[in-house]
């Protein structure tokens, strides 16, 4: 048991770290100063509803929706390693992050409050609570230690990438 103790501690430090990036990411907006973080309020309670001019948008919006998906799959896949009832859990913790994320960027206005982003937050988070448990059956006890360091991984090349990215535009 103390092998697997140390991969849930690993894992816990991994799903830390993707939290601090969600945070930096969603409320804000990879901004490397707090003079540039937009400020800006508003709210939209229809499901997928762009106006006449964002329409013309339509491939930001198809983005936007894909990139919602994928960055909380990694919050359904820890939250299930976290939680009691393995795959709800992940679906119900996902769903509550996104929630909070959006409720925060109404209050603090750093960002329009979309049900959108809730929605497709929530698939993501689905789609990652799933992913364990195919890992579950594919690597059978080993799920955690394998997805938490890609995870690791993962992560490493991203705060590489953006690092880069914030030294380039410097």
């Amino acid at each position: 048991m103390p092998g697997k103790r140390k991969e849930k501690i690993f894992a816990y430090i991994v799903m830390g770290m993707y939290l601090l990036f969600l945070c930096w990411l969603i409320l804000f907006k990879l901004a490397d100063s707090i003079n540039k973080i937009p400020s800006m309020r508003g709210i939209n309670l229809i499901p997928f509803h762009y106006d006449n001019d964002q329409i013309a948008e339509s491939r930001f919006h198809f983005n936007e929706v894909l990139y919602n998906t994928i960055v909380f799959i990694p919050a359904g896949f820890y939250f299930t390693v976290m939680g009691k009832k393995k795959f709800l859990s992940g679906i119900v913790l996902s769903a509550l992050l996104s929630l909070s994320f959006e409720t925060l960027q109404w209050i603090f206005a750093l960002g329009a409050s979309d049900i959108t982003d809730l929605i497709m937050n929530t698939v993501g988070g689905a789609i990652g609570a799933g992913t364990y448990w195919v890992s579950a059956k594919l690597f059978k006890g080993n799920e955690v230690k394998i997805i938490s360091i890609i995870g690791a991984i993962l992560e490493t090349l991203l705060v590489g990438l953006l690092l880069v990215l914030m030294i380039s535009n410097l």
